[in-house]
């Protein structure tokens, strides 16, 4: 009895550690990546899914319709009907979005970057305790169990899965409840309790976000082969049935995610099918992901980590080898645990193909669910390997000497920016907009909704905002005389041409002086998809 409570402050004081460290580094986030504020927007606009339904376009506004698009009104609270109809509108199913709906109702009319903190803190805390119990599950020791829980929570790539403004934390944890049930079947045996836990946690990961369905798939298809195998005939049967069940009712609950997946008219869907029938962005997308891989577990040493384990692995075959000379190489049978690894590797990486074939955007967000179960893996495999080298004999210096090597690792990562979204450098930007508050803003873009999101906070600070396309500049003159005299004028320029107009910056802005009397510009800043300065 002491033993276990022992054991349960140990874990407990391990993840509040780690909980304490996401909230120094959420502390530092500055800025926000578009698709972040698109999270408050469709979770909190009323029934707009997007800042142009706010009739922004070729008349003077003062900013507030922005406000109005990521906060919630007093009369709009829990509006979850709203919440619902803008996810039928965009390309996610809608649970996320009604949790920080929810979030945002308790405080309206305010907007801060940790409600969505909030929301992930739950599911960052949730999942480190179903790794550890996971980990426990599979090795033997909780020390074990720890270094996995802290391989991830600790890892710069789960620090920023905790930290970004989106649905993937909250997959990550329904990944590692799925996982978890799934290991707890394997061990223990099928019972209708896990069955429906599971089912429980598939419909909900369902409606978090479409790629969870790729680890779910293919754990599923080992467990009912493994079934069929052990000529469990029926408990096969009832599996499959309750899944697919659990795949019927999210379809019932969401029908809209028929639409999202097959609609010709959605970027996302459209690339998405381009992806599958051509294997287009496969080179792309690998490169990209194992880079990402990179940064988030290795500080971006991959070549240093490899050459160091290769050299470690060699050593220790060269051991296991005189060992074996000399009669004494113990047999390693294969047991359940064993073959449960086997297959959840095996369903891991098959889940790492599958993204890097349809991912449209090689982001490595779309990894981050596989993360705490690659942690998981990867101390089962460094355990078994070790011990298969040093045939059984105390490793305890060679773990010591892993745990230094991957927090040096982490500390690098740390020091080269490898936890994402905090974007440091928005400081600049919010200053720059800061100062020019009292200036009017004229945006120019082809009418997209990415780039006046991405700059939303922003605009939503100076005098007054007109946005138009490039074809219109030709009436400044017109535009600006209803504000009368305008010394100043800050300029947005829509510039990039993936996701947004394209327009070259320094031809826009020799049209504007060529209709107006500015003279001088200045360059204010530049985000992703445009630039900003200042004309006198």
């Amino acid at each position: 009895m002491k033993t276990n409570r022992l054991r349960a402050v140990f874990v407990w004081a391990l993840l509040v550690f780690q909980t304490a460290v996401l909230l120094l580094f959420a502390g530092q986030k500055k800025g926000f990546f578009v698709d972040e504020i698109y999270s408050w927007g469709l979770a909190n606009s009323y029934y707009k899914p997007d800042v142009a339904l706010y009739d922004v376009f070729d008349h003077w506004i003062t900013g507030e319709e922005f406000n109005d698009y990521i906060t919630v009104r007093p009369d709009q609270r829990f509006a979850y009907g709203s919440v619902y109809y803008n996810q039928t509108q965009d390309v996610h199913p809608p649970l996320f979005y009604m949790l920080l709906h929810t979030v945002s109702s308790l405080t309206p009319g305010r907007f801060s970057k940790w409600q969505a903190v909030a929301v992930n803190l739950l599911f960052y805390m949730g999942c480190l305790y179903l790794l550890y119990k996971t980990a426990a599950l599979l090795l033997d020791g909780d020390g074990y169990a720890a270094a996995a829980m802290l391989l991830w929570g600790l890892s710069p790539g789960g620090l920023s899965t905790g930290i970004f403004a989106r649905m993937y934390m909250m997959m990550t944890f329904f990944t590692m409840a799925g996982v978890y049930t799934f290991v707890k079947l394997l061990l223990d045996g099928q019972t209708a309790k896990r069955l429906v836990a599971l089912a429980a946690v598939t419909f909900l990961g369902l409606l978090t976000q479409y790629y969870f369905v790729f680890l779910a798939f293919f754990l599923s298809g080992f467990y009912v082969l493994w079934k069929l195998y052990e000529r469990k005939w029926k408990e096969a049967a009832v599996f499959a049935v309750v899944m697919l069940g659990a795949v019927g009712a999210m379809v019932l609950c969401f029908p809209a995610c028929i639409a999202h997946l097959t609609r010709p008219d959605n970027f996302v869907a459209e690339e998405t099918g381009r992806n599958l029938t051509t294997f287009a962005a496969v080179p792309t997308n690998l490169i990209a992901f194992i880079s990402s891989i990179n940064m988030d577990f290795l500080g971006g040493r991959i070549r240093e980590t490899a050459a160091v384990a290769a050299v470690a692995f060699a050593g220790g075959l060269l051991y296991r080898w005189r060992r074996k000379k000399r009669g004494g190489t113990p047999v390693y049978p294969a047991d359940r645990k064993t073959v449960t690894v086997l297959g959840l590797t095996a369903a891991c990486i098959l889940s790492f193909l599958c993204i890097v074939v349809v991912a449209v955007v090689p982001g490595a967000r779309y990894l981050y669910n596989l993360y705490p179960v690659m942690a998981v893996l990867g101390v089962w495999w460094a355990v078994h390997l070790t011990d298969w080298c040093l045939c059984g004999r105390k490793a305890a210096p060679v773990y010591a000497a892993m745990l230094l090597g991957m927090g040096f690792l982490y500390g690098t990562g740390y020091g080269r920016g490898c936890v994402q979204y905090l974007y440091p450098e928005n400081e600049a930007r919010v200053r720059a907009a800061s100062e020019n508050s009292g200036c009017y803003c004229l945006y120019v873009t082809d009418y997209r909704n990415a780039p006046l999101t991405q700059d939303l906070l922003e605009l939503s600070g100076y005098r007054g905002i007109y946005i138009t396309s490039a074809g219109h500049l030709d009436r400044l003159p017109e535009i600006l005389a209803e504000k009368g005299t305008v010394d100043s004028l800050v300029v947005y320029v829509d510039t990039n041409d993936f996701w947004s107009s394209g327009y070259d910056d320094a031809r826009v802005l020799e049209q504007i002086k060529k209709e107006t009397g500015y003279h001088e510009s200045r360059f204010l800043y530049e985000n992703e998809l445009s630039k900003a300065f200042l004309l006198e």
